[in-house]
């Protein structure tokens, strides 16, 4: 045979890494919640994986056989640590899928003992072995017509099987009842691997078959199989990946995709007060670094709020949809031209009919997220559309204000929903809601008067 994958290291070393880093993402929360049996179930899972994948290059069976001092102690050795990785994958997998119980404590204890009555048997068969000949590649070939080695050899190999068609049922089964994402993900996973595991099983007893009725199927133990054996480890490794990371992945390109959505927004409010938290660089959490943007938008909404007018807002909404645009889109545009109304009206001299009225206003001014989004989406994407209609509010209420009519934006005039709650402004759900916007070009200052 060329195709000899299992004769290199770095067959071996690919899966031993993949459970050293699975096991690194398991460690934080297993030092602070050791007591969880499911994190419990997945370290000893992980460690023991590494253990085997880090043995199984020939080289490392020769040194575990020369550091016991017993010829072919290294397949001891190996088989003990498969046989409790089998084990402790089914242990994880009840303890994983079922909710806590007598039943699952009964059912998990039954898996643990199983497999602890085959450890003791592979001891036991393996000292009462004759295994002088030191075999890395070719043990259970070569030895699969010897007493108590033949024994020995099918134990591991029944064992093997068993655990991968109960915990193939378990995951076909289970498979049904998941809604999360990324724990079905993970489960494909498995159920990939465990089919390869079965596959390694095939290739192992074909070749003890043949060795009994005077074949030489060998090649199929010392060459087909352990690529097998690679490959689900491998995948094994990979679900368990997954399913830790992938939601801590997802939610940190969740933050930052909204950080950027609101940073045309959290510029303009800027201009309207200076942050105040210093800036954070790439070292930060995203989550903090959405948090202090967030923080400078409403520190801005706070200070601008005895300006902002909820009719100013649906007159300009009402015009942006007469215009074409979509609903979120006008929205976005409605409250953008607030904005800039307001941040005109906050920068004006005092006006004893409008006087400013910031002293007392006090409450926080609580916007839906994605209603901020809008907002920065339009400051984005549509600045020409903000401005004519920027003109077109102030060249109305100029008209009103010509006419005896208050129409927005002094204190204790601001009328309908508003940013929020205080003097010179009602209680209200802000500008209302819609779906997140996309990154884009610059903005405009709010803070500069028309």
């Amino acid at each position: 045979m060329r195709w000899d994958i299992s004769g290199s290291w770095v067959s071996y070393a690919v899966p031993a890494l993949l459970f050293a880093v699975a096991f690194v993402i398991k460690l934080p929360l297993l030092r602070r919640a050791w007591q969880d049996p499911i994190l419990r179930a997945t370290a000893v899972l992980l460690g023991i994986g590494t253990l085997v994948f880090v043995s199984l290059p020939p080289a490392n069976l020769h040194r575990i056989n020369v550091l016991a001092g017993v010829p072919n102690f290294a397949a001891v050795w190996v088989y003990c640590l498969a046989t409790a990785y089998c084990g402790a994958c089914l242990w994880l997998i009840i303890t994983w899928r079922e909710p806590p119980s007598a039943a699952r404590r009964r059912r998990t204890r039954q898996v643990g003992l199983a497999y602890a009555a085959v450890i003791a048997g592979l001891c036991v068969t393996f000292l009462l072995a004759d295994h002088r000949v030191e075999r890395l590649r070719d043990l259970d070939t070569y030895y699969a017509r010897t007493p108590w080695m033949r024994e020995f050899i099918l134990l591991y190999v029944v064992a093997h099987t068993a655990s991968a068609l109960v915990a193939a049922g378990m995951l076909r089964a289970w498979y049904r009842e998941v809604a999360d994402t990324w724990l079905r993900r993970a489960v494909i996973f498995l159920q990939e691997a465990y089919a390869l595991g079965l596959l390694f099983d095939v290739a192992k007893f074909s070749a003890i078959a043949g060795r009994w009725s005077g074949r030489d199927w060998d090649w199929l133990s010392t060459y087909a199989a352990p690529p097998f054996a690679i490959a689900e480890a491998g995948l094994v490794a990979v679900a368990f990946i997954v399913g830790q990371a992938g939601p801590v992945l997802a939610e940190r390109r969740r933050l930052v995709r909204e950080h950027r959505r609101l940073k045309p927004l959290w510029q303009a409010m800027l201009a309207i007060t200076p942050p105040a938290a210093p800036a954070t660089g790439r070292v930060s959490g995203a989550a903090l670094r959405l948090e202090l943007r967030r923080a400078a938008i409403n520190d801005g909404l706070l200070k601008l709020g005895p300006y902002l007018s909820a009719s100013r807002r649906e007159r300009i909404r009402s015009a942006a949809l007469a215009a074409g645009h979509p609903e979120p889109v006008a929205r976005g545009i409605a409250g953008a031209v607030d904005l800039r109304c307001a941040a005109a009206a906050l920068h004006a001299p005092d006006d004893p009919e409008h006087p400013h009225a910031q002293a007392d206003f006090s409450a926080f001014p609580c916007v839906p997220d994605s209603e901020l989004q809008n907002v920065s989406h339009a400051l984005r994407h549509h600045e020409a559309a903000i401005e004519r209609f920027h003109r077109q509010a102030l060249a109305g209420e100029a008209s009103d204000a010509g006419g005896g009519s208050d129409a927005g934006g002094g204190s204790g005039a601001v009328e309908g929903p508003g940013f929020g709650e205080g003097p010179g402004a009602v209680e209200g759900p802000g500008f209302g809601e819609g779906p997140g916007a996309v990154e884009g070009p610059g903005v405009r200052d709010l803070g500069a008067p028309a």
